[in-house]
């Protein structure tokens, strides 16, 4: 699929694959990981949502998207040079943590509900990575 996915020799689509750039692994200029991204986008992002995977996991229900997930998109999308587009979706995801900027661990887009653990300390510290990567792709004046 040119792009990395859930498993070896899989075209799944899981948006932790994300972490094979954001960890150092591959630069934000190799084509798979920017094809990675632009997948993740594609299939796994529904508005400020992205959800982890939509694979059947074997597991009863189905979950919301992952506002980590988000955050790991935000980064991303910074570091393959899509920096107004992670602007963009930063501030989508920031309307979705509330008036008290506490923010859940998943959100379902269809029902508008806040789901999981709340307040959920990875959805802010992923939230805070993602401010600091784009601070960081922004140019000083």
């Amino acid at each position: 699929v040119k792009a990395f996915s859930a498993f070896y020799d899989d075209a799944s689509v899981d948006a932790a694959a994300l972490h094979v750039g954001l960890s150092g692994l591959v630069s934000g200029e190799d084509p798979r990981f920017s094809a990675t991204v632009a997948t993740v986008e594609r299939v796994l992002r529904r508005g400020p949502i992205v959800y982890r995977y939509i694979y059947d996991d074997g597991l009863p229900g189905r979950e919301g998207g992952l506002h980590i997930c988000a955050a790991w998109l935000i980064e991303a999308l910074a570091m393959v040079g899509r920096v107004d587009d992670a602007r963009g979706l930063f501030d989508e995801l920031l309307g979705l943590f509330g008036p008290t900027g506490l923010g859940s661990e998943e959100y379902c887009p269809r029902t508008k509900q806040s789901l999981g653990n709340y307040p959920q300390a990875y959805s802010h510290a992923g939230l805070i990575n993602a401010a600091l990567a784009l601070e960081a792709s922004t140019p000083r004046r």
